[in-house]
């Protein structure tokens, strides 16, 4: 794109030569397969490029050039088929098949190539740019992922996806094949060398805007432009309305209807399993709030993660109380203002972080896949009883919600949750999952407390503290240590079992909220010892 802003700035002939000298290939060729005519594939690749002219200043950073011109070649192309009122499709495929074999190409490119544009034109644009990027144009899949944002995985995976997309629509017409073999054949015939003075006209009369084009050229520039200002509104329009027509019985939504309305909430929780695990690193920050006996308790906190076993977990109390629990590589730590103590793993860690009362630990678990606690993967296999929910928003992220309903009696008898952990009732919790990201921003949990009972578990009551635990208590704390300090630690936990003994009723919910999210950071294992 720095070439695109530089003629945009300063409408600099040498930049707009050199985009067109890149990418002239990538548009005649889009547009020969589907007018399968040379001559108007020319005319089509100069109303291109008089179209980037126009529209140069008004694309963004995020725009992948060779899509958005790949989308606008299509798009013209359907415009001068309609115009010319071209010859049958049959006449077209064998125009094309006869220019295509001075190419070399095989069976499958010459039953696949008329079908290409409608195929690619089918999917989503990050799909469509991903394959342009790495098939048409010849990327590593790290190359595509920087493009688009993402990881070399999780490139990887879309461009799989993309590739699986394209086999499902050929097969249905008649075009059986492989995804490895949809690859090859795109990577080895999908641009041709545009004809060598072509480069030069098209700069010519695009830097012009067009005073120099035919008649002909400048129609197809005013009908695409009208189709690419179409779809952008129809896309907005799909995107955020819902149009009510009050006073009567009548209901018009206007939306896109994608398959995503029909994913189960178990597919769901496989697509945020699949967006985490195609991260290198990710952190945010948020809060959580605590709902128990008529009181809201908020916690903040700040999460960094990073592969393979990096991760900081920072926790702020109201009364200001801090908490930590990290690993630089080096072994897994708790840490309090009090210091810090090596703990048995991660898992072991995050236990402590929750007990302090920071329940933002599901999405390292997520990240790191700790399976035994990972609540995506109690979804996704079925452990839990789930539901998806009307799709609702955390801010102005759009998403997914799913429930899931965690009975621990029943998982305890089936082996999935080990014994000794008491009687902790049954916990509902809802999910809001990005639908763009897949991303979690958002999980309220809540519990009967009236069907817990810890009186089974393992955790120590004041009574059954010994004296030299208290010690170690008053050292952490940097008290002296006497009996009658110990006897006023000792009656100070005891008033306060009491106050939670007496918490524990009604029901508690905690709502936890990721916010300012940021994935495929760099960071070194210096950045997890400390809070930033």
């Amino acid at each position: 794109m720095e070439l695109v802003r530089q003629y945009a700035a300063r409408q600099s002939e040498s930049a707009f030569a050199t985009l067109v000298s890149r990418h002239a290939g990538l548009v005649y060729s889009a547009a020969l397969r589907q007018v399968r005519n040379p001559q108007l594939a020319e005319e089509i690749t100069q109303a291109v490029f008089i179209i980037l002219a126009r529209k140069a200043g008004s694309l963004n950073e995020r725009t992948i050039l060779s899509g958005w011109l790949y989308r606008a070649a299509c798009y013209t192309a359907n415009s001068a088929r309609k115009q010319e009122h071209r010859r049958q499709q049959r006449e077209q495929e064998a125009y094309m098949q006869s220019t295509l074999h001075e190419a070399g190409t095989d069976a499958t490119w010459k039953q696949m190539s008329p079908l290409l544009e409608e195929a690619m034109l089918r999917l989503g644009q990050a799909d469509r740019d991903a394959l342009v990027l790495r098939f048409f144009e010849g990327r590593s899949l790290n190359e595509v992922g920087a493009a688009l944002g993402a990881s070399e995985d999780a490139a990887k995976k879309r461009v799989n996806r993309a590739l699986e997309k394209l086999r499902k629509f050929f097969t249905k017409r008649g075009v059986s094949s492989t995804t490895a073999i949809i690859a090859g054949v795109i990577s080895a015939n999908s641009v041709q060398a545009a004809p060598v003075a072509l480069a030069k006209s098209v700069t010519v009369v695009a830097i012009a805007k067009g005073a120099a084009a035919s008649g002909s050229t400048l129609i197809l520039v005013k009908e695409v432009l009208k189709i690419m200002t179409h779809a952008k509104l129809k896309l907005a329009i799909g995107i955020t309305a819902g149009i009510l027509l009050v006073g009567g019985a009548t209901t018009m939504v206007i939306s896109q209807t994608t398959s995503d309305d029909k994913w189960t909430p178990q597919e769901i929780a496989r697509q945020a399993q699949d967006a985490y695990a195609a991260l290198t690193s990710y952190s945010d920050s948020g809060t959580t709030v605590t709902e128990i006996a008529g009181k809201n308790i908020k916690t903040t906190f700040n999460i960094r993660l990073a592969r393979p076993n990096l991760y900081r977990i920072d926790s702020t109390m109201p009364i200001g109380a801090k908490g930590a629990a990290w690993s630089d590589g080096n072994g897994d730590y708790f840490e309090t203002a009090t210091g810090k103590e090596k703990m048995k793993d991660m898992q072991t860690a995050l236990g402590y972080m929750a007990a302090l009362g920071n329940s933002a630990i599901a999405v390292p678990k997520i990240f790191f896949k700790l399976t035994l606690v990972d609540p995506m993967s109690f979804i996704v296999t079925g452990k839990v009883e789930t539901k998806r929910e009307k799709d609702g928003q955390v801010g102005d992220v759009d998403c997914y919600v799913i429930t899931s309903v965690m009975d621990t009696a029943k998982m305890r008898a089936e082996g999935t949750l080990p014994d000794g952990v008491g009687k902790m009732g049954t916990t509902t919790s809802l999910f809001w999952i990005g639908k763009r990201d897949h991303f979690i921003y958002q999980i309220q949990s809540s519990v009967d407390l009236s069907s817990v009972d810890l009186a089974s578990t393992t955790l120590p009551s004041p009574a059954r503290l010994s004296d030299a635990d208290i010690k170690k208590l008053l050292e952490k704390e940097n008290k002296s240590v006497t009996a009658e300090a110990i006897a006023a630690m000792r009656a100070r936990l005891e008033a306060l079992s009491k106050q939670m003994q007496s918490m524990m009723k009604g029901k508690v919910i905690v709502t936890e909220t990721h916010e300012r999210i940021v994935v495929n950071k760099k960071f070194s294992p210096t950045d997890f010892q400390k809070a930033q």
